[in-house]
């Protein structure tokens, strides 16, 4: 039977992996890696290569099947894995706050090859105004000037006028949201909001170290 079309039902242990996948793939084709193995993968993500090979079973695509001695075409995998997580390398993402953690995250630079890149980032701060590792810095009250066209994806890290911040980002058309604020705000149905906690993160290490002892 062709499977060719037919929409296959993908599971949320395997949708959370496609992102692992993605991340390891783009590294690899930035390292100019055209071809790659589910083994190699396996390596660079920890993830079994049988469980690669089936996740990739549900990507209805010829190059998803691979070919013997070749392995996949790590350029056509990774558009597989874009148009099925619904990313590309030209988002835009704007930074709210350049304090001790926004100008972490300015350096950080792992996830660059993902979803695209910090465009421009804003500040309270006057002094802040500049360039910092490459990216444009503007105090928040020019937010509405020099907001980049087209732009869906913003990183709050910011602790003061947060609801007002949200309310000014999704006024400009800001569907999804990075949180690092700590703070409660809402948000109209259509953003998404992704919580980065780190202490909720220790808590959940926490007890499943004690589940693992037990």
């Amino acid at each position: 039977m062709n499977n060719h079309g037919k929409k296959h039902k993908i599971s949320k242990a395997t949708m959370s992996r496609f992102p692992v996948y993605l991340k390891a793939l783009r590294n690899m084709q930035h390292e100019g890696k055209n071809n790659f193995l589910s083994s190699e993968l396996s390596e660079a993500t920890g993830i079994l290569d049988t469980t690669i090979r089936r996740d990739f079973s549900f990507l209805t695509s010829k190059e998803s099947l691979g070919k013997r001695g070749i392995g996949y075409d790590t350029k056509d995998i990774i558009n597989i894995l874009n148009n099925v997580l619904g990313l590309g390398l030209d988002e835009s993402i704007i930074l709210i706050g350049v304090g001790n953690l926004g100008s972490a995250i300015l350096k950080y630079n792992r996830w660059q090859y993902t979803v695209g890149k910090i465009v421009c980032g804003y500040d309270l701060d006057q002094n802040k105004v500049g360039e910092r590792f490459g990216v444009k810095l503007h105090h928040i009250d020019d937010l509405e000037k020099t907001f980049p066209e087209g732009c869906k994806i913003a990183i709050l890290a910011i602790s003061e006028n947060v609801q007002e911040t949200v309310d000014r980002l999704m006024d400009l058309g800001i569907k999804g949201i990075v949180d690092f604020t700590h703070t409660h705000f809402t948000v109209h149905h259509d953003v998404v909001v992704q919580t980065v906690d780190v202490v909720v993160a220790i808590q959940e290490l926490v007890l499943k170290m004690h589940v693992n002892d037990e």
